[in-house]
């Protein structure tokens, strides 16, 4: 009769993760590397809740699901195009404050409180302007301010 080798549950949780990690190609790669049977390291898999490191996962998916990630993939791009956007004339919107207030010799929140609204909003509107024009310029969307 064969002897039983018994291995502690530290080094059966370090194949496992070595597996999880990437380390070893295959089961048959890490089982030849320690001396031990494959079928042993499956055994291992199953008992200590590893078994999605067996082998492929495969998907079905119907066409209608399909076209959804498919969608949903086009309004992530356009959603991440429009934030990038958002942010760059946010961007802008601060470099026309700080533009406007080193011109006028006054803090932003000085100019908040002093100037009428339409004003400062008029000043800022014509220094984003004179910007995007630059950007349109150079013809490139990434201006440093």
């Amino acid at each position: 009769m064969k002897d039983r080798i018994r291995y502690s549950m530290a080094f059966k949780l370090k194949v496992m993760e070595e597996l999880r990690d990437g380390k070893w190609k295959s089961v048959s790669g890490a089982a030849t590397a320690y001396g031990i049977s494959y079928n042993t390291v499956y055994v291992w898999m199953r008992a200590l809740g590893f078994e999605h490191l067996k082998g492929r996962l495969i998907y079905v998916k119907t066409r209608t699901e399909l076209d959804e990630i498919k969608r949903l993939k086009e309004e992530l791009r356009r959603l991440k195009i429009q934030l990038s956007d958002e942010i760059l004339d946010h961007k802008i919107d601060e470099a026309a404050l700080q533009i406007a207030c080193s011109k006028l010799g006054i803090t932003p929140e000085e100019l908040k409180k002093r100037a009428p609204k339409n004003s400062a909003y008029d000043l800022l509107k014509d220094k984003k302007k004179s910007i995007r024009h630059l950007q349109e310029a150079r013809h490139d969307k990434a201006v440093v301010l």
